[in-house]
């Protein structure tokens, strides 16, 4: 029986499952597409956020060194003031009509060594001041400059540490992404392959119920030639036994040995006809609707009878006893009766 594969079952089949599939990848493609969208705006959001974070951290140190380099000028400011200062007073002091002048003038010092050494002194005493201040001056800006190295060095650590932050961070969310999607793929194919188990299933359900509908068209077939072959044998067995008492037919079908011992499987006449001992025809099995029975007895136990050859056996059925004889039964009731009384 050839299958037909171009049925409009299978067809409709793969078309609902071709259905399903589509509808199951469209599902979550979207889903992976909208995951690594929102993987890839958590990643963003996070490298804004750390340069930002950069950004504020370098406006900090940015300050900071803009008030070292403040605190710088304000020493720069008060070194030269400081500067000024020593030289106006040691100006002050060595000028000839200043106030130490007078003094010594009155002293009567003017002129003398003491004057001299007074004014080298004064002298010292103003480079010594200029001295100092320049040396502090000086260790003040070393050290602002140092403050300012230290800031930047602070910050470099800082805005160092906020790109490893931040770089994890990504990385991290990067990683979650790709299992999220990786489960959501494996998902995807599992759905699929169960999609594909379940319509092989309702594919094979087709097929069976196809090979049902082509075997019961294929036995339909088969029944009208046995039932063809039936009605040729029945006609040929009827014709043959036209001279019978009542031989009840019936449709008939394959059968082996029957229940009487006698093989019929040399001809297609089922449960309602069985071969005859003599192997010359085939005899039915019911007569008068009722079916026989062997009764174990023949022929010569109840005496012979004219016209009925060879020592055949004695069937019942419905009360009366039979022999079966050229294609018909003889009723041998009354025979039969009359040897079981004689029996007794």
């Amino acid at each position: 029986m050839n299958i037909d594969y171009n049925d409009q079952r299978f067809q409709q089949v793969n078309n609902e499952k071709q259905t399903r599939l589509n509808e199951v990848n469209n599902t979550y493609n979207n889903m992976i597409n909208q995951s690594q969208q929102y993987y890839d705006n958590l990643a963003k959001e996070a490298e804004n956020y750390g340069n930002k974070q950069q950004e504020l951290q370098q406006q900090k140190t940015d300050l900071a060194i803009d008030r070292i380099e403040q605190q710088k000028d304000w020493a720069k400011q008060d070194y030269t003031k400081e500067q000024k200062g020593a030289y106006q007073d040691y100006a002050k002091q060595v000028n000839n009509y200043g106030v130490n002048a007078e003094q010594m003038a009155q002293n009567g010092l003017l002129g003398t060594g003491y004057a001299e050494s007074s004014r080298v002194s004064m002298y010292n005493a103003y480079q010594n001041r200029v001295a100092t201040a320049r040396e502090s001056y000086n260790r003040a800006v070393a050290e602002y400059d140092d403050s300012i190295k230290e800031a930047q060095l602070a910050n470099n650590a800082t805005l160092a540490e906020l790109a490893h932050n931040t770089l994890q961070t990504k990385l991290e969310l990067a990683l979650q992404g790709f299992q999220y999607k990786n489960d959501l793929i494996k998902t995807r194919l599992n759905e699929v392959n169960n999609l594909e188990n379940t319509y092989y299933s309702r594919w094979n359900d087709v097929l069976q119920q196809i090979n049902k509908e082509k075997a019961f068209e294929y036995q339909k077939e088969r029944d009208a030639v046995a039932d063809a072959q039936w009605q040729k044998q029945y006609n040929l067995s009827k014709s043959k036994s036209s001279g019978g008492s009542g031989a009840y037919s019936m449709p008939f079908t394959d059968a082996g040995t029957d229940d009487f011992g006698n093989d019929a499987s040399t001809q297609a006449l089922g449960d309602y006809y069985f071969k005859s001992t003599t192997g010359a025809d085939y005899q039915p099995r019911y007569i008068n609707n009722t079916k026989l029975t062997k009764t174990g007895t023949k022929l010569a136990d109840i005496g012979t009878m004219n016209g009925i050859k060879g020592d055949k056996n004695i069937w019942s059925a419905g009360g009366n006893y039979y022999v079966w004889d050229e294609n018909h039964y003889v009723n041998v009731t009354n025979e039969y009766k009359n040897a079981a009384k004689k029996k007794k």
